[in-house]
């Protein structure tokens, strides 16, 4: 997938502001615009006046149509927040303890290893930590959607290209009480851009009409598409019933896979339809990196299982691959 610059990421996060109107709520997460521009100022992605400059630019437009700035529309700031911290940085480490560090060898220093492999991961662990937040003005309280405000900033973060799409981050459930709500909106919030920015683009295809050994069902690999780490198929079943508004749930078939590194994706239900014989397409997440050059599918029923070994169209071939025989169905 193209990735976007930081910049234009943003303006396209507050673009829907243009459309608010007086006494319907606003569009987005509130504090979700803030966290992510926080975010991108914190990592270095975009300068603090800019980001500060796109926030800023709707104010005036929500004042019109009577909206008060504060806990339930986001400050649409960056400050306090990461207000001179770029500042800071850019004028090097404090010169107050300059040459100290060393000035006594009794005590060992050394260099060592970050909790997490990138600063992005380092700064979505900590964001995700918080799970329950609540935040006042004027004897007013609100409670913060923390689980969407983690998403929305993880979903920035992947699109510019800061966060690795294989980041186990985005798949142990490592980090606070409840990772897999903001997860899980992640997930849907990722794979609706992702198919909104694949729809400009070109993915390669493959059409391997393949029939899995299902015995009580039929399940055919129609297509698999590909654009960047969005990875998708499109899945024929028979029978497929379309009750599935809980708690009136009909899970015909699921999809899940494996690479040859063990790394594992769930298959999330987009577009298409049919009763009692359907096609609908999966798209994998979390995100496959580009690295990965095969996909073992796996398709279930409520009874039974079968997999298919797919190479993902538009990245090299890897002959004799081989995949972990615990993931086999």
């Amino acid at each position: 997938m193209a990735r976007e610059d930081a910049e234009g990421f943003l303006r396209s996060m507050v673009a829907p502001l243009s459309t608010a109107r007086r006494d319907l709520p606003l569009p987005g997460v509130p504090f979700s615009r803030e966290a992510v521009a926080n975010a991108f100022v914190m990592l270095g992605l975009l300068p603090e006046a800019l980001a500060e400059e796109i926030l800023a630019e709707y104010r005036p437009l929500l004042k019109a149509e009577g909206f008060q700035i504060g806990v339930l529309t986001g400050e649409l700031s960056v400050r306090p927040g990461a207000h001179g911290y770029q500042a800071a940085l850019e004028a090097g480490p404090s010169a107050r303890f300059a040459g100290q560090a060393s000035a006594d060898p009794r005590w060992p220093t050394g260099a060592a290893d970050p909790p997490w492999p990138t600063p992005a991961e380092c700064y979505l662990a900590e964001l995700a930590s918080v799970t329950s937040m609540s935040i006042g003005t004027g004897g007013r309280m609100v409670e913060l959607d923390t689980a969407g405000i983690t998403a929305a900033v993880a979903d920035a973060l992947l699109w510019v290209g800061a966060l690795p799409p294989d980041s186990a981050l985005l798949s142990d459930g490592v980090v606070g009480a409840e990772p897999l709500k903001w997860r899980a909106r992640l997930a849907h919030l990722w794979d609706g851009h992702a198919h909104q920015r694949a729809s400009a683009g070109a993915p390669y295809r493959a059409d391997p009409a393949v029939r899995l050994p299902l015995r009580n069902a039929t399940a055919v690999i129609e297509s698999v598409t590909a654009l960047g780490d969005m990875v998708s198929i499109q899945l024929y079943g028979y029978p497929w019933v379309s009750g599935e508004y809980w708690p009136m749930i009909a899970p015909c078939f699921q999809v899940r896979a494996v690479d040859d590194d063990g790394g594992e994706y769930q298959g999330i239900r987009g577009s298409g339809g049919g009763s009692p014989e359907g096609s609908f397409e999966f798209t994998f997440w979390p995100p496959v990196a580009p690295a990965v050059r095969r996909l073992r599918v796996i398709v279930s029923t409520l009874w039974e299982a079968a997999y298919v070994e797919l190479e993902i169209p538009g990245r090299p071939s890897s002959p004799g691959t081989s995949f972990p025989d615990a993931d086999r169905p």
